[in-house]
């Protein structure tokens, strides 16, 4: 299993995000802070009944944010390896 990341920042429909990553019985989960004031967001990668990987927030309630943000997230892991 991979390092948990430093705090870093990410742009999302023109606001900066504030991210940090968590490890949460056994979990990986991100904290994301919004420049705007919104509330926080915790998101984390779930399994569906296909055993497909998929962003969600915990809790339920903001999938859309969290997948957006997710694949934002998962960009800036995949391409610091590089």
């Amino acid at each position: 299993m991979r390092d948990l990341e430093p705090p870093f920042e990410l742009h999302f429909n023109e606001e900066l995000l504030h991210i940090a990553e968590h490890e949460i019985a056994g979990k990986r989960v991100f904290y994301v802070n919004f420049s705007s004031g919104l509330k926080p967001l915790v998101i984390g990668v779930g399994l569906n009944l296909r055993d497909q990987k998929f962003w969600t927030s915990i809790p339920e309630g903001r999938q859309k944010e969290a997948a957006a943000i997710g694949k934002l997230i998962a960009v800036y892991i995949r391409n610091k390896r590089k």
